[in-house]
């Protein structure tokens, strides 16, 4: 049985193999699971943040977490490498986990060697799928909470498809998943961090 097969996801198996489909077949996440996790932005401090970084037409996005698991900060915005280094090191010194892929990478080694308590994610699609799977089995369980808005609409359309190496994460054809990644990314964190306990305030 391949990791595929065994996926823990609630919404592929009650598609795939309980032939009961969702409002979007393709969603991992699940509309009625996103609707029970929408909630204000918090505005309690940040304990870890999620960032993943523009590329071409792409947004930067930075996303906090705070001790409970929800969102309380939340930036998307389109700048240059300049201004995004010095926007992500104007954030609370606490721990971050960011887009170190491709073009990410000399701005995770620029931030790393002035003192930025970063720590880079490569993307592939291995890692993302097990990026996914952590953040779609947080909002089935309520574990995580997010406002109204950008965030939920790109939850709402990101789609996965089985390929022969795995299952494929992705928004649609001409749509953004800047927010999914950064969501994802500081859920990460934020379970790796809790379970260490490597939250610093400085």
């Amino acid at each position: 049985v391949t990791g595929v097969q065994t996926c823990a996801l609630p919404i592929l198996f009650e598609q795939e193999y309980m032939a009961n489909p969702s409002e979007n077949a393709s969603n991992p996440f699940g509309s009625q699971y996103i609707r029970q996790c929408t909630y204000p932005l918090t505005t309690n401090q940040p304990i870890v943040f999620g960032i993943d970084l523009a590329k071409s037409v792409d947004f930067t996005v930075i996303i906090g977490l705070d001790s409970n698991g929800s969102v309380c900060y939340f930036d998307r915005f389109q700048k240059d490498w300049k201004q995004t280094k010095e926007v992500i090191k104007s954030l609370p010194r606490v721990p971050i986990l960011m887009d170190s892929t491709g073009v990410g990478d000399p701005i995770f080694e620029d931030l790393l060697s002035e003192g930025v308590g970063v720590t880079g994610f490569k993307f592939s699609s291995t890692t993302k799928q097990q990026l996914m799977e952590g953040l779609s089995s947080a909002i089935h369980q309520r574990k995580i909470t997010f406002p109204e808005g950008v965030i939920t609409q790109e939850l709402e359309i990101f789609e996965y498809q089985y390929t022969a190496t795995g299952v494929k994460y992705s928004a649609p054809q001409g749509f953004h998943d800047d927010c999914v990644m950064s969501l994802a990314l500081a859920w990460k964190h934020f379970t790796q961090n809790k379970v260490f306990g490597n939250y610093s305030f400085a």
